[in-house]
């Protein structure tokens, strides 16, 4: 373990919120059963409440090779001894993990949900660059303790995206927790919106801010692609929109709950994830694509009088 790693565990054991209990480096099985399997699931932090009522397991994945490992270790925990209703896996995921590697991981979290283990995987530090976490997994816990990063936003943002936002017919809407989950909502809004049932449903909508997609070019309102639907075991019926946003129920939401809000998904989403607000006049790259985008789907946007505005993932994703 990198020194980070230590840092963040000693800032969460600070800063444990009123009615939980800390612990690190806690173990998932006996040692019994890990002298058995030959490794050893175990948490960097575990939170639980004092009343027994939840659980969260914590993973830091600072600048693993290959960070779907511990996933896979609770994973297959669970065939040993099942986790419980009240836990809750979270990995949170620093800039120094390549995208392909982080986003392998954040797939693989809707795998542990298919077989029974309420999961999420976050951002770490979404605003510092992967070269200044190498640097930091190599300080001193003292130059750490110096360096200003803000811990409390970070365990912040582990309750922003376990805990619900609102609860409609039976799901739970929650705030998408990992880069990977709004980029898929942003491709899922652009395959369903061209299904005429979807349509119908959409409408023409008038909309400010768009999510945009580096990699394929595309965008998506950006409503649509911060909120998700995790997925319970039972509920995994198409692997491709599992636990995501669908036009059916944002539209059924939208404007009937003040809790599905626009603005609390800029935030989010800009303050939570690290993604970049960017006006047209900033990148003609970005300018250039979504004339070319709009217009293949005018019959479903209208662009604000005011014009677009443009949150893209960081750079470093």
């Amino acid at each position: 373990m990198g020194q980070l790693a230590r840092f963040m565990q000693q800032a969460f054991k600070a800063q444990c919120p009123e009615g939980w209990t800390f612990s690190a480096e806690k173990r998932v099985l006996s040692l019994e059963m890990e002298k058995l399997l030959g490794y050893s699931p175990r948490a960097d932090v575990c939170l639980e409440r004092d009343d027994g009522s939840r659980r969260l397991w914590i993973e830091f994945e600072i600048s693993r090779a290959d960070p779907v490992a511990n996933h896979a270790k609770f994973a297959t925990s669970h065939l040993f001894k099942a986790f419980e209703p009240s836990d809750v896996f979270v990995s949170m995921v620093s800039s120094h993990v390549t995208r392909g590697r982080r986003n392998l991981a954040s797939n693989t979290i809707h795998l542990l949900r298919y077989v029974g283990i309420n999961s999420f995987q976050t951002v770490l530090l979404p605003a510092v660059e992967p070269d200044s976490i190498k640097r930091l997994n190599h300080s001193s816990l003292q130059q750490l303790e110096d360096s200003g990063l803000d811990v409390g936003a970070e365990q912040e943002r582990v309750f922003q995206v376990v805990d619900p936002v609102l609860e409609s017919d039976g799901h739970r809407i929650h705030f998408a927790s990992e880069l990977f989950e709004v980029v898929r909502n942003l491709h899922l809004w652009n395959h369903q919106i061209s299904a005429p049932l979807a349509a119908g449903q959409w409408k023409r909508r008038t909309v400010t801010y768009f999510v945009f997609d580096p990699v394929s070019k595309l965008f998506a309102p950006s409503k649509f692609c911060a909120y998700v639907i995790p997925n319970r075991s039972s509920a995994v019926d198409d692997v491709s929109d599992a636990g995501m946003m669908n036009v059916a129920t944002y539209c059924k939401l939208d404007q009937a709950d003040r809790r599905f809000d626009g603005q609390r998904a800029r935030e989010h989403l800009t303050r939570n994830l690290g993604m970049i607000l960017t006006q047209p006049s900033e990148s003609l790259i970005i300018d250039q694509a979504f004339a070319h985008w709009s217009k293949k789907n005018e019959a479903s946007i209208t662009v604000h009088p005011s014009g677009p505005k443009f949150i893209r993932p960081p750079d470093w994703y």
